[in-house]
């Protein structure tokens, strides 16, 4: 099973971000993005899945959705200033003194994982990456098998995720053709992570409690920002509009 995030579009300056990226506000309101995630109690990972789709050639023909190249995969600085996956992981609820993780990823391969202790502090550029236990290590992130094939399919009839089936398709995308869907799966260690589960069971200690999984999207200069929920104006380290992680949901074997 897994738990699923349809992303919203930030609508602060959406009249300015249509006008500079030269399509119409309606346009970039069918954008749909959607994120699943799983955590595997067999491997002890956290897996995350994202689907993004277009619905005009005009806007795929803009997008930074760089191609996924091994060569590539690698810990990287400053990835949210252009298209970046990202996921904020908390193990307290709603407590803005609580640590917490940042994940950065490009479509590329490059990632970044930062740990904070509250609220953007420390206040570093670029932030304090993430370490593994060994502390000589930087975190890291492990691809799906099939990453170098997630790329930009134009298609005529969308065909999601099967878990996603009932909450990606929307009838009124219909007048755009063809659609641009992009995916991109990665996943990571709960250990590495400091975020343990010590049983194999739904009552075994999963540190994870709260998950904010967003994306940045970068159309030639201008960059779109989604999330379950915003803040005014966007700031995804805000906790207090995080989502409770649905362990009956999330859970798979």
């Amino acid at each position: 099973m897994s738990q699923l995030f349809t992303l919203r579009l930030a609508t602060d300056t959406l009249s300015a971000d249509a006008e500079q990226i030269g399509v119409s506000i309606k346009e970039l309101q069918k954008i749909r993005i959607n994120v699943e995630a799983s955590i595997v109690l067999s491997t002890r990972q956290l897996w995350l899945s994202y689907q993004i789709q277009l619905p005009s050639v005009r806007l795929a023909a803009q997008l930074d959705w760089t191609a996924w190249q091994q060569s590539k995969v690698r810990f990287t600085d400053y990835l949210w200033e252009r298209t970046c996956l990202e996921c904020f992981v908390s193990s307290e609820v709603f407590d803005t003194t609580a640590n917490y993780i940042e994940i950065n990823v490009n479509p590329n391969g490059q990632y970044a994982l930062y740990k904070f202790d509250e609220y953007r502090t420390p206040s570093t550029l670029p932030p304090v990456p993430l370490m593994q236990a060994n502390c000589t290590t930087k975190a890291n992130v492990t691809w799906a098998k099939n990453a170098s094939n997630q790329q930009a399919e134009p298609i005529n009839r969308l065909k999601p995720h099967p878990a996603l089936a009932n909450h990606f398709v929307d009838s009124t995308i219909t007048q755009f053709t063809p659609y641009y869907q992009y995916r991109r799966c990665f996943g990571l260690s709960l250990e590495q992570l400091s975020l343990n589960t010590h049983n194999h069971d739904l009552s075994g200690d999963i540190s994870i409690k709260l998950l904010h999984p967003c994306v940045i999207l970068q159309f030639g200069k201008t960059n779109l920002y989604f999330a379950p929920a915003h803040a005014t104006p966007p700031d995804f380290h805000q906790h207090c509009y995080w989502t409770v992680l649905d362990l009956q949901a999330a859970l798979t074997k």
